[in-house]
């Protein structure tokens, strides 16, 4: 029998759980993305847990902190006036529905089963932040050593006497992986609509009941069933002596592809003994909570230029982590970028901005490209004030500053400079991110940079506040290649 202390890989999960829904609690606090990774965490430390009842403590609060998630959507969704807000909150109560059923027979979470009672009673948003402190002051059992017995680690716990004294006949199902086409799941991984993945799963089983001829894992989704087709895992009884790692593989669809706006799908695995009266419910740790990303770059693309595409999906995500940047303030962000974009590729590709003009005549041009996409069109405001000055162009709120270079060649960080003004404008605004366009048309003596090269996000700090100015860099007054040619034969 060996020791091997835990404490070191356990404790700062818990430390980050509680701390992502101490930020949640007051009204406009915490970010539901925030909450979702702190999950994840919490998800890997029960595996660390060879004991069912400790690794399950933390897999059932993981889920509740999931839950909590989609409150704290729901809330900021409720506030941003976003459409159909409310299919987070009756999200939040299939899954703790779902949650009471699943540890219904479980006597070691008697905490969690208090805290979590209050998510049947929100009805308003001023409901969520209580429901995020009953989670963070709940304890939990914390391991510090785990003894070592062919494998399987069972910890010592010094928080919960009744801990120690279970009998260790405890029947635990552990996750260990997802693997999608080859590649481990990440926290949030990308399938193509329409088209058959690989799906692998690996499990480990404590023991395997006597009674029980197999083993199904399920999954479970709040979207609708025709929107997906995940496999239903079944292992029969293994050979040898517990505890048994299995593997299996499966075939996974979603049959229909998701907007740029839209929330990744989630997809949860739930495990039962069969037949029925074999023993259940049976204790499940790890990760088994799938989000999918569900749009197609290739058939669906955004703006027509892949790289630019991607380059809006990463500023998405990462702006989705920002707490004060609401879902609505994001979709109109997403509207200008995505027109925007289309330009930037089409002003390298076609080289529209080729002969010099001034900032004038550069703002008409911007105006009215903006004009012709059908979601923007009579929402565009042309010289709104705000802050003391004359913004250039407005959608919604969104401030949109226009800057021309003639002089110098410029990049994506020189940029930084015009920052300053256009966060002013925005905060002025009461809102968080801002749009800052920037032509460069300056004589160009060098072959031109990809046109996502010039996209990108520019904070902008004041004290402890972020502003987020997202930068649209465009190439004009482009060198002929053949130009470029001749340049290096003389060289």
């Amino acid at each position: 029998m060996h020791v091997t202390p835990v404490l070191s890989q356990a404790f700062p999960a818990r430390i980050k759980a509680v701390e992502s829904l101490v930020q949640a609690i007051p009204t406009r606090g915490g970010h539901p993305d925030d909450l979702r990774r702190a999950a994840d965490e919490l998800d890997k430390t029960g595996l660390l847990y060879g004991r069912a009842s400790t690794g399950a403590a933390y897999s059932a609060f993981a889920q509740l902190v999931r839950i909590a998630a989609l409150l704290v959507e729901w809330r900021a969704g409720v506030l941003g006036a976003v459409p159909d807000a409310d299919r987070f909150l009756r999200a939040a109560k299939e899954n703790y529905r779902l949650w009471v059923q699943e540890y219904a027979d479980s006597s070691s979470i008697g905490g969690l089963k208090r805290a979590g009672a209050h998510i049947d009673n929100v009805t308003t948003f001023e409901d969520v932040g209580p429901v995020c402190q009953a989670l963070a002051i709940t304890p939990l059992p914390l391991g510090v050593f785990a003894h070592e017995f062919a494998g399987l680690r069972i910890p010592t716990t010094d928080f919960d006497d009744d801990e120690t004294r279970e009998e260790p006949q405890e029947l635990a199902i552990a996750f260990l992986r997802f693997v999608i086409d080859g590649v481990p799941a990440v926290e949030t991984h990308f399938l193509t609509p329409g088209e058959m993945h690989d799906l692998e799963l690996e499990v480990r089983v404590s023991r395997w009941p006597d009674s029980a001829t197999e083993l199904q894992l399920s999954p479970v989704s709040i979207e609708p069933k025709s929107t997906y087709d995940f496999p239903v895992f079944r292992f029969y009884r293994p050979r040898g002596e517990p505890p048994y790692t299995m593997q299996q593989r499966g075939r996974a669809i979603l049959n229909s592809p998701q907007s740029l706006n839209a929330r990744p799908f989630e997809f949860r695995y739930t495990a039962s003994f069969a037949p029925q009266a074999a023993e259940q419910p049976v204790a499940v740790v790890g990760q088994r909570t799938l989000r999918i990303e569900g749009f197609d770059l290739v058939r669906a693309p955004v703006t027509g230029y892949r790289g630019i595409d991607q380059k809006l999906v990463e500023i998405r995500n990462t702006l989705r982590r920002q707490s004060l940047i609401t879902a609505k303030d994001l979709e109109s962000l997403l509207i200008v970028l995505t027109s925007l974009g289309k330009l930037a590729g089409r002003a390298l590709q076609d080289a529209l901005f080729d002969d010099a003009c001034g900032e004038a005549q550069f703002q008409v041009a911007i105006r009215d490209e903006l004009r012709r996409d059908p979601l923007i069109a009579a929402e565009l405001e042309e010289h709104p004030h705000a802050g003391g000055g004359i913004t250039d162009l407005s959608f919604r709120g969104l401030r949109i500053e226009l800057k021309f270079e003639a002089s110098n060649n410029l990049s994506l960080q020189d940029c930084q400079r015009f920052s300053g003004q256009t966060a002013s404008y925005v905060v002025a605004t009461g809102k968080r991110v801002g749009v800052l366009c920037v032509l460069d048309n300056s004589a160009k003596r060098s072959a031109p940079y990809p046109a996502e090269g010039g996209i990108g996000v520019l904070p902008v700090h004041s004290g402890e506040n972020q502003i987020n100015v997202v930068a649209v860099l465009l190439q004009g007054n482009l060198a002929r290649p053949s130009d470029l040619s001749r340049r290096s034969r003389a060289g």
